[in-house]
């Protein structure tokens, strides 16, 4: 599954922040300020707006680009988020996957072969959700690369960060990632990645709806009898051919 590897360094939910009172929030476009200073404020205010989101659900279109493949593949689907740890993912097409986190139990199921599996994650589903739940701290990832921010004239238009690996154990996956932030709500709406070997993934969400009334039975994924279940250890999950 690409996306499990590509959202290692995107979106995590529930980020400890400061208090701010509405008339104070961090304004990455505030007059006065270096660039170091505006890109502080943009980490700051993608923070505390992550910090308020309850519920997220939007649409995506996954771009991937390879030498190993026949042009670009495109993969669409849904992902829903209900503090404080279900997120699911459902892929619509090429092939149809649903992957679901419920507490400390991930299940992915490969629809079209009628397999499954479910891996107990236990303390690491926090990790968990930082590889599949679409919000990362990005002041985890400033740890890690130096960051370009270009501010959009239009405020209705997102902020690009480029970021470039600081080290060589981060180069030797990833040449470099893109992020857009969207500009009214200050959360994550592409992710581009290329990885050492040229490869390129573009992530994109469309149509957020964020604090909406996510239906419980949304995080419920129900396996017919007919599906072969794999129980695996969270270290040894492999990709199902």
């Amino acid at each position: 599954m690409p996306l499990i590897r590509i959202c290692v360094a995107c979106l995590l939910l529930a980020i400890s922040c400061p208090a701010w009172s509405e008339d104070a929030l961090p304004d990455p476009r505030g007059e006065g300020q270096s660039p170091s200073e505006k890109l502080t404020a943009l980490v700051e205010r993608v923070r505390l707006e992550q910090s308020r989101v309850s519920s997220l659900e939007a649409d995506f279109k996954q771009l991937k680009e390879s030498s190993m493949l026949v042009g670009v593949v495109e993969a669409v689907g849904t992902f829903a988020y209900s503090a404080p740890d279900h997120v699911r993912w459902d892929y619509r097409s090429p092939n149809p996957i649903s992957m679901l986190i419920d507490g400390d139990e991930m299940t992915t199921w490969f629809r079209d072969l009628g397999q499954a599996e479910k891996v107990k994650v236990g303390r690491r589903s926090q990790r968990v959700l930082e590889y599949l739940g679409a919000t990362s701290p990005l002041d985890d990832m400033l740890q890690y690369f130096s960051v370009t921010l270009t501010l959009p004239e239009d405020v209705t238009q997102p902020f690009l960060l480029e970021l470039s690996p600081l080290f060589d154990k981060v180069a030797k996956r990833l040449q470099g990632v893109t992020i857009w932030i969207g500009g009214e709500h200050y959360l994550p709406i592409r992710l581009r990645y290329v990885d050492a070997d040229g490869d390129v993934t573009d992530l994109r969400f469309e149509n957020l709806r964020i604090n909406g009334s996510v239906p419980v039975e949304r995080f419920d994924l129900r396996l017919p009898d007919s599906v072969n279940v794999r129980i695996v250890e969270l270290d040894q999950r492999t990709r199902l051919q």
